[in-house]
């Protein structure tokens, strides 16, 4: 047998040493590092996706609804209307804030509209299918949540503006 192949082979089967026992375990924990960083990307999203789902998950009394308001020419000031995606939403005072958090899981892809209003007096939600009038009150913080097409609200929620 030709020598270069024996020291091979004998090379190739001796027992592993210190120093290359520390290197695969160098290069193991490395491999453990880079494939844990996606993970940790993933778990970072999930978890802020379900905070912001909790944190805008206000519980509460429900909202007044009223009719359709009639206006008024002696009325000094009109509803304040903005769009949100294919919402209309009206108030007559206060300050507002939005989000549109992911329903359900991570792979899940719908999203719903939440709004937090300061001190409305009056909300109206226009969807694609129908209007809604809510009354919570002069000063009173509310919060509307749009969920496909049904708008809900509540008397409640953390917005100062």
């Amino acid at each position: 047998m030709p020598t270069h192949l024996t020291k091979l082979l004998t090379t190739a089967w001796r027992s592993p040493s210190r120093s290359d026992v520390f290197d695969a375990a160098g290069v193991l924990g490395v491999l453990a590092i880079v494939a844990s960083l996606p993970l940790m990307g993933i778990y970072a999203t999930w978890s802020d996706r379900r905070a912001m789902r909790t944190a805008w998950n206000i519980p509460g009394p429900s909202c007044p609804v009223v009719a359709a308001p009639i206006p008024s020419p002696s009325e000094r000031r009109p509803l304040t209307v903005f769009h949100y995606g294919d919402i209309s939403f009206s108030r007559k005072f206060g300050h507002v804030s939005c989000v549109a958090p992911r329903e359900g899981g991570f792979f899940q892809r719908t999203t719903y509209r939440v709004c937090q209003f300061t001190a409305p007096a009056l909300i109206g939600v226009t969807t694609a299918e129908r209007t809604v009038f809510y009354a919570p009150g002069v000063g009173r913080r509310a919060t509307v949540a749009v969920r496909g097409d049904t708008p809900s609200c509540v008397l409640g929620g953390w917005f100062e503006g």
